[in-house]
């Protein structure tokens, strides 16, 4: 996946784990082969799953669009979610703390206006 904001940002994620609606409620996917990722093209960084967070991968909800752990989540409409950068995947602490929240959307909020998503057989 690869997401434009409004705020000019290029960030996403990718897993090899099964993006899957739940009926009801959300559902943690567990990624055993640690592959999963997210990026951010304008900081021209990439961030690995964290070992011991691998059963927080991704995310799938009926209401809430989609998550990579805590760390990068967009909302269905693709204007409103949030970012905790660190939280289930690696991120260098060379930033001040507060700056985890805009780090990839460069913005509180992400504002999506291009999205791209791409299935890998």
């Amino acid at each position: 996946m690869i997401f434009k904001s409004k705020s000019g940002y290029i960030f996403g994620g990718f897993s090899p784990c099964k993006w899957q609606q739940q009926q009801y409620k959300s559902q943690s996917i567990n990624d055993d082969s640690l592959s999963s990722f997210i990026f951010s093209q304008t900081h021209d960084q990439i961030y690995p799953l964290k070992q011991a967070q691998k059963f927080y991968a991704i995310c799938c909800s009926a209401n809430n669009g989609l998550a990579f752990g805590r760390d990068l989540v967009i909302d269905s409409n693709f204007q409103n979610g949030s970012s905790y950068l660190g939280e289930t995947y690696y991120w260098d602490d060379q930033y001040k703390q507060n700056d985890q929240k805009i780090h990839l959307f460069g913005s509180l909020t992400p504002n999506i206006t291009e999205l791209e998503v791409y299935e890998v057989y």
